[in-house]
């Protein structure tokens, strides 16, 4: 297998490593490869690799970004840019400009690899990914599906312009109105949702007793999005008690996503359990969450009591998991 790895790995490095010319195929030096994007009336799809370590990065290349089908489709709207964070110190040796390229994973919270960024020749992000299944043309299709958010980062910019300029309240709807409207469309974790945090999070006063319906529907869209934060769960809970509205799930869901320690576990399970007691909308997702809640307790938490109270509830609840079922009946015994 290692063998494998390492005749992947040289592979990619005869394409990554190449200086940066006009007819180059992948530019190693991000700055020469936003000016010809500048040039040629391009984006840029910047690649975070570490060509000679990691797995997952020599696949991607292997499986889709060596084959022609895939190179022909994607050079009609991008300049590649490969930036390589190799180990091995020939490799390093080879890096244009290896400070410039850990700026620029710091600017961008690249924090895995591969990650392939989708963007403007003025480094504003519309699409992240990485390793797809499904070859060339598959990946073609998700970059397809990923391009839509370049049209609605350019709705955000102006609608978020218009926002800080705007004078009253009547203009200030008006743009909070077509934010939230982008907000809902866009994918969960679009990199340009955060410039709409003030004409979005707007209706949070303006409408603060909900009478518009429209502070009941910004946290709604918060939540969904990822982005909400405790002042905004405290909302959920005000907005929708009895959980009619799916809301409390995701608080529940997101109290999970940033478990760190045993405190922010426990923090979790509390308020699964206000969502069972409740009663979930989304039931995939509520045995999701008990079934996590089965295995903390099975492992780190050592709470054999509740271990089988949420295994029971994600049984009932089921899944075509057959390994998280039998999972399950072990749990509970």
């Amino acid at each position: 297998m290692m063998n494998t790895l390492a005749a992947l790995a040289l592979s990619s490095l005869a394409v990554l490593s190449t200086p940066a010319h006009e007819d180059q195929t992948w530019f190693d030096d991000y700055d020469a490869a936003a000016a010809a994007a500048k040039e040629q009336g391009k984006d840029l799809l910047v690649d975070f690799t570490g060509s000679d370590w990691c797995g997952w990065c020599i696949k991607l290349h292997e499986e889709v970004f060596q084959h022609d089908v895939w190179m022909e489709a994607a050079q009609k709207d991008y300049i590649l840019v490969a930036l390589d964070f190799p180990r091995a110190e020939e490799i390093k040796a080879k890096v244009p400009n290896p400070e410039r390229n850990e700026e620029l994973q710091s600017k961008y919270g690249v924090r895995g690899f591969p990650t392939i960024l989708m963007m403007t020749a003025d480094g504003e992000v519309y699409g992240r990914t990485g390793y797809q299944a499904g070859g060339p043309e598959k990946y073609l299709e998700h970059m397809a599906e990923l391009r839509k958010g370049r049209e609605q980062l350019m709705a955000a910019k102006s609608v978020a312009d218009d926002f800080a300029a705007a004078k009253d309240d009547a203009s200030r709807w008006k743009l909070w109105l077509a934010a939230i409207t982008i907000y809902e469309e866009a994918a969960s974790g679009a990199p340009f949702l955060p410039s709409l945090d003030g004409p979005v999070r707007f209706a949070l006063t303006a409408d603060a007793d909900n009478k518009k319906g429209s502070k009941g529907r910004t946290v709604l869209a918060l939540l969904k999005r990822g982005l909400a934060t405790e002042e905004d769960f405290a909302m959920a809970a005000e907005l929708d008690p009895k959980n009619a509205l799916g809301m409390m799930d995701y608080v529940a869901d997101a109290k999970f996503s940033v478990v760190n320690d045993d405190a922010s576990a426990k923090a979790a399970l509390a308020a699964l359990d206000q969502v069972n007691e409740l009663g979930f909308k989304d039931n995939t997702l509520a045995f999701r969450l008990n079934f996590t809640a089965a295995r903390w307790c099975a492992g780190p938490l050592a709470d054999e009591e509740a271990k089988v109270q949420y295994a029971t509830r994600a049984k009932a609840l089921g899944s075509e998991d057959k390994d998280q079922m039998l999972l399950l009946d072990e749990w509970i015994g």
